[in-house]
């Protein structure tokens, strides 16, 4: 049983894995968004920026070739490794990753995270689909390397907060900007002290899984399947303390088939107002569109219960429309496109901080898409090979 399993937060140190700026046209221009995030005129840029772009890695090609479409991202991973298009750093260390984009920042350590089955430290608040937990475990196991963090946030930070920001005052080891205007920079910790003092301090910290649960979770079934296996008691990730450097929290609207105005208001249940238009300023509300006019519903009771975890468990059976295909959009611009008479698009508002946490140290979960934390870390930067 590892040190997380038995209720210990545990990062480690990790021989990681980066590409080489002399073999591709720009560190940046080989990275990508998280797979889950990408849209298609996304990933045509991508694709057309560098043939070295990650994107060709993590989201395999033409899923009527089932398990077999995750062959040709193992082959084209080997190939870059073989011709040093990317090379395996020479000691373990931890990394400090920043990324900065406009206001935004990302800051906090990348390693090796300690697996926790029994949900102790590593706390999840969403819910997962199935059919991309397999996904991302087929990927995972075709190429044996985790190609993409997830992101936890812990709060309370001391020693280890202090020495990523000590990190920050030295010279990079890695700088990229990428495509989006973001700056990135990189920095190792390899010290044995100061290592040390980070799992030392870490050990008495619990984390939210703040995106990533899907890979999570395949990490997880990794594990399972290959328990004997030390390398599968780990997955790859970013922690950051979310009181030095707050992450963003913003909500994932929905499209909902069969889903009408006229369901909407002669279905919704008692304990809800239904007011005409999209109004702002109500306190977590959720607007619906038909493509052309709004419709905005409030809870006439206080909430403690994220609107999102109500959307399912309350309206949805109420109004009698299938769960199961529903489409999950992070603008709602996007989700407004597709909105019609019979296909209505739901605006949500981000869950807060405090309700998150709550429901993830309580162990409810959340439905599936729930929150959209950020900013996300960038794919391709650094990754992990399990030999």
């Amino acid at each position: 049983m590892s040190e997380a399993s038995a209720g210990v937060l545990r990062l480690e140190p990790l021989r990681a894995w980066r590409f080489v700026a002399g073999k591709v046209s720009a560190l940046g221009a080989v990275t990508s968004p998280p797979y889950d995030v990408l849209e298609p005129a996304i990933v045509r840029r991508l694709t057309d920026a560098d043939l070295h772009n990650m994107v060709r890695l993590i989201l395999p090609r033409d899923p009527d070739l089932g398990p077999s479409r995750y062959d040709e991202p193992a082959r084209r991973l080997s190939g870059w490794q073989r011709d040093g298009v990317v090379i395996q750093d020479v000691r373990p260390s931890l990394y400090v990753y920043e990324q900065q984009y406009g206001d935004a920042v990302l800051c906090g350590l990348v390693g090796s995270l300690g697996l926790d089955p029994a949900r102790r430290v590593v706390l999840p608040h969403e819910d997962v689909m199935p059919h991309w937990v397999d996904d991302r475990f087929e990927l995972m196991e075709a190429t044996d390397a985790d190609l993409e963090p997830i992101l936890l946030a812990y709060g309370g930070g001391g020693v280890a907060s202090d020495a990523v920001d000590a990190a920050r005052a030295g010279e990079p080891w890695l700088v990229a900007d990428t495509e989006n205007g973001a700056h990135h920079r990189i920095w190792r910790i390899d010290d044995p002290a100061v290592l040390a003092a980070i799992a030392q301090e870490l050990a008495g910290h619990e984390a939210l899984i703040a995106d990533g649960h899907h890979r999570y979770a395949a990490y997880l079934e990794r594990n399972r399947r290959e328990p004997n296996r030390p390398a599968t008691e780990v997955g790859l990730a970013m922690l950051v303390d979310n009181d030095r450097h707050p992450l963003t929290l913003d909500p994932i609207h929905r499209v909902v088939p069969g889903l009408s105005l006229d369901l909407v208001s002669s279905r919704t249940p008692e304990g809800w107002q239904v007011l005409p238009g999209r109004v702002e300023g109500v306190p977590d509300r959720i607007a619906i569109t038909d493509g052309t006019s709004w419709v905005t519903l409030s809870s006439t009771e206080g909430q403690v219960t994220p609107t999102v975890a109500l959307l399912h468990r309350v309206l949805l059976p109420a109004w009698g429309v299938p769960a199961d295909e529903i489409t999950f959009h992070h603008a709602l611009s996007d989700a407004i496109a597709l909105a019609d008479p019979q296909q209505a698009a739901v605006e949500l508002v981000a869950p807060r901080m405090d309700q998150v946490l709550q429901s993830a140290a309580r162990g409810v979960i959340l439905p599936q898409k729930a929150t959209s934390f950020g900013p996300k870390p960038r794919v391709g930067l650094l990754f992990r090979t399990l030999d």
